[in-house]
């Protein structure tokens, strides 16, 4: 049973329990009506076609490449080499000419009729299956493996993706309850059971699979595993004469030109997006049995019940378990009085019998496991009553002990307060006379650093003074420098306003004369300050002189008049 059948069979039995009550299913059927306009559920998925014309050129060009592979392709070369005639395993005619052109290896004369040389030519014959031939089937199969598997990995990815947003929000309200109920759920699947089980294209990627599963045992062949050891073959390839005449490998490399040339995708994705708003009746009714356990188990957690709603649960189990028990004990008595009677059937007080039987077999079943349960709870209490009683005797062993240690231990302590008050005695009396004498001395050292610091805070105090004149002295100075350079920034600024004013009467400022930069305005505005003090200044004064010309002028009109 997978996960879904498990959901749909516990929605189904809570749905049967939650309809039999009345106030149960007038809260369902409240929240599935309420505000069914804002109700949404979106359901995406994408539904793929697949080209099959790339599909059916592989499958018929792994054909070939398997005869291909079959041809096991080899180079034979031979490692001739003199060797001394004891290391020689085997010869063979190359050995023979070789001797007869140099006699020269037979170093002895030999009597009879056997000639055995000294060294002799030998030659060894190695298999190389690294040709260009496999090299290049090594590398189809790579370019083969990652062209399906691409293409194949995008398919699954698209087809078996699940994607559903469910959005409600509900306001209950009854006379005694109001619920604001508000869900946002967005549920994204990759690789999902049901899709992958129940996909459109399940055939042709079936087809798909068993194209990378045969590229796979391919390269794992003895042959391909050899090639491998070589280095990767990079395109453009050489067509060699076996590439082009052998019938097999020609139509393998027409398989390699085939998906060299491929640029499509090989298959058609379309999303589909299923709206299934408004909500059906039964669909909202079950989306609202949630919303009715949410309020029941925040209720329960809430209030801390749980475990009276577990008494109360069992105590109606146990009642339904009563009820069905009598029940099945009057039907049997009935049927067992009908047969009694003769009207009844004896094959029916049968059935019923042994479904009885069944019956309480299972409860001695159950009353065995409850009984051993008990069993083994009962030896885990006696057992645990044994080790309490072994612990209690310990702790009263312990006790006398500790009880023992602290009279033993408060008579040595009573011993060594005692030996100690003695010698400490014994060590004052000893001590006092030279606590006295470093008293005194000590006394010395003190008047003796008292003075000095006199004298040191004495001479602090005259140095401070001369440094503090000094200071002052220096401020004063420091305070003329600094009137002086402000008088002296000031009459720089003042001409460079008056060179600048003079240089925009004449006519001679440029494009580069540019004061429009921070830095530049700024100076600007500290000459043109520092000239509106000038002018200030000079115009004080030249009112002075302008009124007391006027007062003379007036002076002398007076005097004029008066003569005349």
């Amino acid at each position: 049973m997978d996960q879904l059948d498990v959901y749909y069979r516990a929605l189904t039995g809570y749905r049967a329990l939650t309809s039999q009550n009345r106030e149960c299913s007038s809260l369902c059927k409240l929240i599935a009506q309420s505000d069914t306009a804002a109700d949404t559920m979106v359901i995406t998925r994408t539904v793929c076609v697949i080209n099959d014309d790339w599909i059916t050129e592989i499958e018929n060009g792994l054909d070939f490449i398997d005869k291909a592979i079959k041809e096991d392709r080899q180079f034979i070369y031979s490692n001739g080499e003199v060797q001394p005639i004891e290391k020689v395993k085997h010869v063979s005619e190359e050995s023979v000419r070789h001797l007869a052109k140099h006699s020269n290896l037979i170093g002895k004369e030999q009597e009879g009729e056997d000639l055995i040389p000294e060294k002799l030519y030998t030659v060894e014959r190695l298999n190389d299956y690294a040709v260009y031939e496999n090299r290049f089937l090594y590398m189809l199969l790579c370019y083969l493996r990652n062209f399906v598997r691409m293409r194949y990995e995008k398919i699954l990815d698209l087809t078996n993706k699940y994607d559903g947003l469910l959005r409600l929000k509900k306001d209950i309200i009854t006379s005694k309850r109001k619920i604001t109920y508000s869900v946002e759920l967005h549920d994204e699947c990759m690789d999902d059971a049901y899709l992958r089980e129940h996909n459109s294209e399940k055939e042709t990627l079936n087809r798909i699979d068993i194209i990378l599963r045969t590229i796979e045992a391919f390269l794992k062949t003895p042959l391909m595993e050899y090639a491998a050891k070589s280095p990767m073959l990079k395109p453009p390839i050489t067509k060699t004469n076996v590439l082009k005449m052998d019938n097999n490998f020609k139509r393998v490399v027409a398989l390699y030109d085939y998906i060299n040339a491929y640029t499509e995708d090989g298959y058609i994705a379309e999303e589909q997006k299923i709206n299934l708003a408004p909500l059906k009746a039964d669909t909202a009714e079950e989306l609202s049995e949630a919303c009715a356990m949410l309020s029941f188990l925040m209720y329960e957690h809430g209030l801390g019940i749980k475990q009276t709603l577990k008494n109360s649960y069992e105590q109606e189990e146990q009642r339904r378990k009563s009820e069905a028990d009598a029940q099945r004990k009057e039907k049997l008595e009935s049927v067992r009085k009908r047969v009694m009677e003769g009207e009844g059937s004896p094959e029916e007080y049968i059935l019923d019998l042994e479904q009885r039987i069944r019956f309480m077999e299972g409860e001695n079943a159950k009353l065995d496991t409850l009984y051993k349960d008990l069993y083994d709870e009962k030896e885990y209490s006696a057992d645990l009553e044994s080790r309490v009683s072994d612990l209690k005797l310990n702790v009263e062993k312990l006790n006398t002990d500790i009880s023992e240690a602290e009279i033993a231990h408060l008579s040595e302590m009573d011993a060594l307060r005692s030996e100690c008050n003695k010698r400490i005695h014994e060590n004052m009396m000893k001590h006092e006379d030279e606590a006295r004498e470093l008293e005194r001395v000590c006394n010395e050292r003190i008047e003796f650093a008292d003075s000095e610091m006199r004298k040191a805070k004495e001479r602090f105090s005259s140095e401070l003074a001369e440094k503090n004149s000094a200071l002052s002295e220096a401020e004063e100075k420091l305070e003329s420098l600094t009137l002086e350079l402000q008088r002296i920034e000031e009459e720089k600024r003042l001409c460079e306003a008056k060179i600048k004013a003079m240089r925009a009467q004449n006519g001679e400022m440029t494009e580069e004369d540019d004061y429009t930069e921070q830095e530049s305005f700024t100076e600007l505005e500290k000459e043109f300050a520092a000239f509106k003090k000038f002018y200030d200044s000079q115009w004080s004064k030249t009112k002075k002189k302008i009124r007391k010309r006027i007062l003379n002028l007036d002076n002398i009109k007076g005097q004029k008049g008066q003569n005349n």
